[in-house]
C-alpha cells in the first residue's frame, strides 16, 4: 500500500516511523468511512428530503444560524457525493446541539439510545483527530487505542441498526491489526498486576453476548463499565505521554497494547471468528 499523502514530523526533528504513519493514516480513513455511514444512516431516516443536496442546504442554513459552531468547516464547494465528506463535517452535523436552529432535526435524539449514539460519535471523532495529528510513534499507538475504544462505543450505540454484527466484527479485526502493528513486533507480555491495571484488564478482556436480546439486556451495564474504562485508559495514556521518557513510553504502550490485543482475541473467540 502506498504511503499516505502527508508527512508527520517528530518533535525532535526525526520523521515519524513509516509503520506508525501508515497505521495513523488507515485509522483516519476508517473513521471517515464510519462517519459517512453514520451521517447517511441518520439523514435517510429523518422526515423530509434525504439527498446529499438537501444535506448541503441544511449545512449552509446552519452556518448562517450558528456561525461560531460551524466555523472552520471543510469547503463544501464541488461536493457531489457522500464519499467526499469527512469526519469533521459529518460529526459537526450529527453532534450539532441546534439550540439556535429554526428547524432542529435532533438526528441523534431520534434513535433508540441517544446517549450511546452521541458517545459513539464523539469516540470516532476523537480517534480520527488523534490519527490525523499524529507526529510521533506514540501518537500512532494512542490513535490505535482510541480506535479500539471507538469501535466498542460504536457497538453499544449502533449494533443491529446502522452496523451489522459482521461489520462490527471486521472493525474489531482492524483494531486488533492496528494494535499489533503499533507494538513494533515486540513479544506481547502480560502487564504487572496493580489496581489500575486490573481495571483496564477487565475492560479489555470483557466479552459481550452476541444475540440482539442479550445485547439489549446488558447495554446499560456495559455502557457504564466501558465509559469508566475509557476514562481511565485515556487518563493513563495522557499522563504516560507527558511524564515518561521515550523508552518508558514505548514499554508502557507495549504493555497496554498487549492486554487490548488479548481482549480482542477473546472477543473474536466469543464471536466464533476463530
Amino acid at each position: 500500500m502506498p504511503s499516505p499523502p502527508f508527512v508527520c514530523i517528530a518533535q525532535k526533528g526525526n520523521a515519524m516511523p513509516e509503520q506508525a504513519l501508515q497505521v495513523a493514516f488507515e485509522i483516519k480513513t476508517a473513521c471517515d468511512e464510519i462517519s459517512r455511514r453514520l451521517l447517511r444512516w441518520h439523514w435517510e431516516r429523518k422526515p423530509g428530503a434525504h439527498s446529499l443536496d438537501a444535506l448541503l442546504e441544511h449545512i449552509a442554513a446552519r452556518k448562517q444560524e450558528s456561525p461560531d459552531y460551524y466555523d472552520r468547516m471543510p469547503d463544501l464547494t464541488g461536493k457531489t457525493s457522500w464519499q467526499q465528506l469527512d469526519t469533521t463535517l459529518c460529526m459537526r452535523v450529527l453532534l450539532d446541539p441546534e439550540t439556535d436552529a429554526a428547524r432542529p432535526l435532533d438526528l441523534l435524539g431520534n434513535t433508540a439510545h441517544p446517549s450511546a449514539a452521541r458517545h459513539a460519535c464523539n469516540a470516532i471523532r476523537t480517534a480520527r483527530n488523534e490519527a490525523a495529528h499524529a507526529a510521533v510513534a506514540a501518537d500512532g499507538a494512542q490513535a490505535a487505542l482510541l480506535f479500539n475504544e471507538a469501535i466498542e462505543a460504536l457497538e453499544e450505540g449502533y449494533a443491529g441498526t446502522a452496523f451489522k454484527e459482521n461489520e462490527l466484527a471486521q472493525y474489531y479485526r482492524e483494531a486488533e491489526d492496528y494494535l499489533n502493528r503499533c507494538s513494533e513486533g515486540k513479544p506481547l507480555k502480560a502487564r504487572q498486576s496493580s489496581p489500575q491495571n486490573k481495571q483496564q484488564g477487565k475492560t479489555a478482556a470483557r466479552s459481550k453476548p452476541r444475540s440482539a436480546q442479550q445485547t439489549r439486556s446488558t447495554k446499560n451495564t456495559a455502557a457504564r463499565s466501558r465509559s469508566t474504562g475509557t476514562k481511565q485508559s485515556r487518563g493513563t495514556a495522557s499522563r504516560s505521554k507527558k511524564q515518561q521518557t521515550g523508552g518508558e513510553s514505548k514499554a508502557a504502550l507495549g504493555i497496554i497494547l498487549a492486554v487490548l490485543v488479548l481482549g480482542l482475541i477473546a472477543r473474536a473467540i466469543s464471536m466464533g471468528l476463530v
